[in-house]
């Protein structure tokens, strides 16, 4: 069931029932401090009248399809999702992680539709802002419309590393470099614990994200296992050797 919520009110719509009243997501979100959401609030620290909707949405659902038109600028709250390219053949190719926090795509605020798709992975909380009304205020604001060219640059040096991750890395260094570029992401937000972290991915994901067939990906995970790197599984990682999970995701190389 969708579910949608005024970001301001806290009301809360769920097709099909009645609405409630909620806590204002905005108020509780644990990363607005850090990410375009809280640079959209500014100095005041409140949710900005911007008329933004929340809507939640089970695992494996798409939250958008490549083509649509868009509904605004999408920022993730709560929950994984994936960025992904399908093909006529039924290959997927996945683009990138989103994260709560996250936008969709920086560049995606000058755009009324995508080329990509978007679905969760797990549970997901979302929220979209008007398009004019988010163009609006970037206009007004310098420090926002810094903080957005941050975020694009960010997002360019994240596409350049994984074309060559996807070009020129071995299967294991790919591998090794998606779960050292997620437990980066997670230790930034505190997730870490005793070197375990989240990893809602599945073996096929894993093979979407890097290229590799499904049958070659679990051969990496269980030799990575075997020779004590980390172990991947069960919605978590493990890492047993941090130092050699560095050195083969190539952190250090540029």
């Amino acid at each position: 069931m969708l579910r949608e919520i005024d970001s301001l009110s806290g009301l809360a719509n769920a097709r099909g029932g009645m609405a409630v009243l909620l806590d204002p997501p905005c108020n509780t979100c644990h990363f607005r401090s850090s990410n375009f959401c809280g640079a959209l609030f500014g100095a005041t620290g409140q949710p900005p009248a911007l008329g933004g909707r929340h809507r939640q949405i089970a695992a494996r659902q798409n939250i958008y399809r490549a083509g649509e038109p868009s509904q605004g600028v999408l920022a993730i709250c709560d929950g994984w999702a994936v960025r992904f390219v399908q093909l006529p053949n039924g290959k997927r190719q996945i683009l990138s992680l989103l994260l709560p926090g996250d936008l969709a795509s920086p560049p995606s605020i000058l755009e009324g539709q995508f080329a990509f798709s978007i679905q969760a992975l797990t549970d997901v909380r979302y929220c979209y802002f008007p398009f004019a009304d988010v163009r609006a205020r970037i206009c007004d604001n310098p420090a926002l419309f810094e903080f957005l060219l941050r975020l694009t640059a960010a997002a360019q040096r994240d596409a350049d590393k994984r074309l060559v991750d996807l070009g020129q890395r071995t299967a294991r260094e790919k591998i090794a470099a998606l779960i050292a570029h997620v437990m980066l992401r997670c230790e930034q937000r505190g997730e870490v614990l005793d070197d375990e972290f989240p990893f809602p991915l599945s073996q096929q994901q894993i093979a979407d994200f890097t290229g590799l067939t499904p049958v070659h990906t679990c051969r990496v995970l269980n030799a990575l296992r075997k020779n004590g790197v980390c172990d991947v599984g069960r919605g978590f990682v493990k890492i047993m050797a941090r130092a050699d999970l560095q050195h083969l995701a190539c952190s250090g190389d540029w």
